[in-house]
């Protein structure tokens, strides 16, 4: 099963990259055009509106897309803009859509559509990545509310300050014996941690390129916003850290996002574009950790389904190396999982590939791993240019007798590859969450038997199957109200009764591949119907002669 829907997948690929227009990553206005010509080219499939408006007035978009009645069916909500500096994660969430509808006069996503809704938020932090177009550049994760991320009373009074003047925010060295910081065995470009382990000595401290504005002996801790979508959330919220706001769930977007999901029963996974990854590298079951009052690790029946659905992200996506990482907490990921009780999945979508040596060149391997050293060699290899900016010595009011270079790798090309990278990308992930709706939990009545007793009684058996991969619920949905359970009603005349068994019954979560006998006995002739389901596995219907 699994196989097929991977095939099938990847054989509509050259269908969904036809869907990407765009020449470069889109700013809040492009985006919002991108979203209001879906709901207008494609209405009988989608539909958009906004949920919200941030602090920095910038609208949530929020597109539903499928057919008929669309809360009937079972959801998959798609969330990008996770982190302010994290563009790709916006285009994956908008390109799938387009992708998704352009491809919807086949007969594959038509029939699709007709069984699955897709929710799509393509940008949670607007105010954020709208820096990536200002006229300063910088990497930013907070929104357009004010906050006193020092807590020294005073309102963004140490915004980042572009000392060499060329548009953008890097870094400062400045050469120190106390410094903690040293060069690069392999290149000096880069600035690495000394390991005093080792006994290894600093000679440089390292900051944020800047100006020590209010005289706190810290560089563009309090500029202009805000609160980060990733960090405002409830599960282990990270109450009084920068970004994570007053209480959680502070923001207007944020409180919309929770609103509309909760709202949303038939949702039974949420697929974010995040930092955070358990796509690549799923995780594991901690038995200490899952077996809680308060679960803080994944319960061992969801981790074997992260670990499957892993596996199909691997094949599709067929990206090696990933970083590992660990949330943070008052992340969207875990909340999604603990207190939502979806099963959850992020991924960044795309990191930097290990560079292997050019032996043409005669270079050698790292003899340091390092982000920005592997990412300078990759660049280099690719013919990539102008991402990094060469160090400049300054003269520093808050350094007046030190020598102070300014430069460094530039803003937001870590995480975030180049335009002409990101159609195949979006194309990938596009057939990732198409064979992932594949894996929904779907429902059939199989072998209905009726036996006639005698007395005018007729028992009647009945078998419901999960054909989908998923389970109805994750092991952790079952303890949690905003998921519903399986409810199992027989439907009969005047002049017929239920003798034995429920009329109306709740069942529990039914694994893939799993089934559950039922049984009933009915009292009278003619027929009855039965009807099973619920929001997030849809509801079927058989008729039974008696």
């Amino acid at each position: 099963m699994r196989k097929r829907l991977t095939a099938l997948a990847l054989c509509s690929l050259p269908l969904f990259l036809a869907a990407q227009a765009p020449t470069d990553y889109s700013n809040y206005q492009q985006l919002s055009n991108r979203v209001q010509a879906l709901s207008k080219s494609y209405s009988s499939y989608a539909s958009s509106r906004s949920i919200a408006r941030t602090a920095g007035s910038k609208d949530i978009w929020m597109i539903t897309i499928g057919t008929g009645n669309t809360a009937s069916k079972p959801g998959i909500a798609v969330i990008g803009g996770v982190e302010g500096n994290h563009l790709l994660g916006t285009e994956l969430a908008i390109g799938f859509a387009e992708n998704l509808l352009k491809g919807s006069n086949t007969d594959s996503i038509r029939q699709l559509l007709d069984k699955t809704t897709f929710y799509v938020f393509p940008n949670m932090s607007p105010d954020a990545t709208e820096q990536y177009f200002g006229k300063l550049k910088y990497e930013r994760q907070g929104n357009a509310t004010p906050t006193d991320d020092d807590r020294d009373g005073k309102i963004n009074e140490d915004a980042p300050d572009d000392l060499d003047g060329n548009g953008k925010i890097t870094f400062m060295r400045v050469s120190s014996p106390v410094g903690d910081y040293k060069l690069h065995p392999d290149d000096d470009r880069v600035i690495v941690k000394a390991d005093v382990a080792k006994g290894e000595k600093g000679a440089y401290l390292l900051y944020s390129e800047g100006i020590d504005n209010d005289k706190d002996d810290q560089f563009n801790e309090d500029g202009d916003g805000g609160v980060w979508f990733n960090r405002n959330f409830t599960f282990k919220h990270p109450s009084f850290t920068p970004g994570a706001g007053e209480f959680p769930v502070s923001e207007p977007e944020i409180r919309a996002l929770l609103d509309n999901l909760y709202d949303l029963f038939n949702i039974y996974a949420v697929v974010s574009f995040s930092i955070n990854n358990n796509l690549s590298t799923p995780f594991t079951y901690n038995a200490a950790a899952a077996t809680q009052k308060i679960p803080t690790g994944y319960l061992e029946q969801d981790a074997k389904t992260n670990a499957m659905v892993s596996e199909l992200y691997n094949k599709i996506v067929n990206q090696k190396d990933a970083p590992k990482t660990t949330p943070a907490g008052g992340d969207l990921l875990s909340w999604a999982y603990y207190h939502y009780g979806r099963y959850s999945f992020s991924t960044p979508g795309w990191w930097v590939p290990k560079a292997k040596p050019d032996t043409a060149k005669k270079e050698k391997a790292l003899t340091l791993d390092d982000p920005v050293a592997n990412y300078l060699r990759w660049a280099a290899q690719q013919g990539i240019t102008n991402t990094f900016t060469p160090w400049k010595t300054i003269q520093h009011p808050d350094f007046p007798n030190q020598k102070v270079e300014v430069g460094g790798l530039d803003p937001f090309v870590l995480i975030n590859p180049p335009y002409n990278l990101v159609p195949g990308i979006v194309q990938k992930h596009t057939a990732f969450l198409v064979a992932l709706a594949g894996y929904q939990p779907t429902l059939e009545f199989v072998n209905i038997k009726t036996e006639k007793l005698g007395a005018g009684i007729t028992r009647v058996t009945a078998d419901i199957i999960n054909k989908g991969a998923l389970a109805t619920s994750s092991k952790l949905g079952d303890r949690n109200y905003w998921n519903k359970r399986i409810q199992v009603r027989v439907s009969t005349t005047v002049s017929q009764s239920v003798v034995g068994g429920r009329k109306v019954q709740s069942l529990n979560t039914l694994e893939g591949y799993s089934t559950q006998t039922l049984s009933w006995l009915i009292k009278g002739s003619g027929k009855i119907n039965i009807e099973a389901g619920c929001a997030n596995t849809g509801t079927i219907k058989t008729d039974i002669n008696l």
